[in-house]
């Protein structure tokens, strides 16, 4: 069914083209008292955004079914049949867009794919967006998934439920980079801005008026968002720049408006060094009906193992050397998952070093297939928001008063521990920190729920704080725990509750609320 779309690029660039020369002038026109300021993304909300790019307002949106392409395969479609859904009724479409929001003249179109899964009632509230962790990860199949999750099910049956991939990913216009045969992030990033003229417009302000053009398309008054992770920054940047346009916005494991700095890539890192000791040392005690023979048991004896694969790594039926930096990613892979499957990795570690060859080909099987290529839409995305000050002395100063962890090299704080964060290769990108970078502000907007995890290792806990502090009108829900991902994820139902009660009657939880793992 794919074959049947229209790309409608040229035409929608010509009638927006056109509706700005009747106009007699241009909406970048600095010297009017109502201009717009490109420094200031609120000056360009929604009126002037659909007044400005009406042809896109119009079109109409065509349904297909959703195939394996958009992640619906057999096991899904199982799982959403089980769930209540009609698999008849779930629709996939391409949107088309502007390439460039901030240029009105501009003649160049994207496409974005889109998933739609009606309400399970039939009598949605409206529709509910969602986006998952990234950037770089698609939200098609993220709202395939989300549907069936675990808790979810009030809320499938109030809302109609919209999945997007962001532009540059996935099924929306991708970008493609193969890294220039180099090894260097600065070649790597200057080949792919090279090849790929998507990625001067594939910040987060960008993506946040896709959103509201969805908005519009589906007929909603208002968003209502649900999203986690990076999906926080989009939903924080979308409240900043429409807070007249917010309806119910759940931000989960969140982060704040200078998440692409510097100084918070070291407290990520921070965060999974001493996450990835934590699971160390709750080897025996947490996770001991999941493990046989704990592999390590606290800091020492997992930097010993660290330094023995570094010296000599394990080998994989392909080739694949498992070396010390191997490992921690594989464990820092872990700290993603769920209570079982982190014990689960924790045995495979442990018969690896025993010499089982399926644990080793288990452990090395990810970074094999990564060898040869290279996905730059994290990097990309990211850069966008890389500030345009990076203050390195500050950053000297932060990492003396937080410490530089064993993990990392510590505690000596040295040029080869400093290396991995100073990097400034996002320069090499000419709209690098021209998008939001310091503060979000959604005064304006309705009531906001923001939620932190203490132990989260990816948004680390203390930027969820500063983001309900940032939006305005905000109320922190805290998870009193360890990974990443608080809601609908099969472990608190006191979150999912709070969630839930929210997204459906509009009742906020009380302030200073805190929940625990089931």
């Amino acid at each position: 069914m794919r074959s049947t779309r229209v790309r409608v690029y040229g035409v929608l660039a010509a009638v927006a083209t056109a509706s700005m020369v009747l106009s007699g002038c241009s909406a970048l026109d600095l010297g009017r008292e109502d201009a717009v300021d490109p420094l200031d993304p609120k000056s360009m909300g929604a009126e002037w955004q659909a007044e400005n790019f009406a042809a896109y307002y119009e079109q109409d949106i065509e349904w297909y079914e959703c195939g394996e392409d958009e992640g619906l395969d057999d096991v899904y479609a199982e799982e959403l049949e089980a769930a209540g859904f009609d698999l008849a009724q779930i629709g996939c479409a391409y949107i088309q867009a502007p390439f460039d929001w901030e240029d009105p003249s501009t003649d160049e179109a994207i496409e974005l794919s889109v998933v739609h899964i009606p309400a399970t009632s039939g009598e949605p509230l409206g529709t509910l967006l969602g986006n998952p962790r990234g950037p770089g990860a698609t939200g098609v199949d993220f709202m395939l998934g989300q549907a069936f999750a675990p808790g979810f099910e009030e809320i499938a049956a109030n809302y109609d439920l919209l999945g997007f991939d962001p532009r540059g990913i996935g099924g929306s216009t991708p970008i493609d980079c193969d890294g220039g045969g180099s090894k260097l992030p600065v070649v790597q990033l200057g080949v792919c801005i090279a090849d790929n003229p998507l990625t001067h417009t594939m910040g987060t302000s960008q993506v946040a008026r896709d959103m509201e053009l969805m908005r519009a398309l589906m007929g909603d008054e208002k968003m209502n968002f649900l999203g986690y992770s990076y999906g926080t920054m989009l939903g924080a940047t979308y409240a900043t720049i429409f807070p007249e346009r917010v309806g119910r916005m759940v931000l989960d494991s969140a982060e704040n408006a200078e998440w692409a700095s510097l100084i918070h890539l070291f407290d990520q890192q921070v965060a999974i060094a001493n996450a990835s000791v934590a699971l160390a040392t709750a080897c025996r005690t947490e996770y001991a009906d999941e493990v046989e023979v704990c592999p390590f048991v606290d800091e020492d004896s997992l930097l010993a193992v660290i330094a023995q694969l570094d010296e000599s790594p394990l080998v994989t039926s392909d080739g694949t050397a498992v070396t010390g930096r191997v490992l921690r990613e594989y464990l820092t892979g872990a700290l993603y998952q769920s209570h079982y499957e982190r014990g689960r990795t924790l045995d495979t570690i442990a018969l690896a070093l025993f010499g089982d060859q399926e644990a080793i080909d288990t452990i090395g099987a990810d970074f094999g297939e990564t060898e040869g290529g290279i996905d730059m839409t994290l990097t990309v995305v990211s850069c966008h928001s890389f500030p345009i000050e990076p203050d390195i002395p500050a950053l000297l100063a932060h990492i003396e008063e937080v410490g530089m962890p064993r993990l990392l090299g510590g505690p000596e704080i040295t040029d080869a521990t400093l290396a991995p964060f100073t990097d400034l290769s996002c320069y090499t990108l000419p709209e690098s920190g021209l998008d939001i970078t310091d503060s979000f502000d959604a005064r304006g907007a309705d009531p906001i729920l923001v939620i932190g995890i203490t132990g989260d290792h990816a948004t680390p806990f203390q930027y969820a704080q500063v983001l309900a502090d940032e939006l305005g009108d905000a109320t922190l829900l805290t998870l009193d725990g360890q990974g990443h991902s608080a809601s609908y994820s099969d472990r608190s139902s006191c979150v999912d509750e709070a969630a839930t009660r929210y997204l459906v009657d509009g009742t906020m939880p009380a302030a200073g609320t805190v929940c625990l793992d089931d």
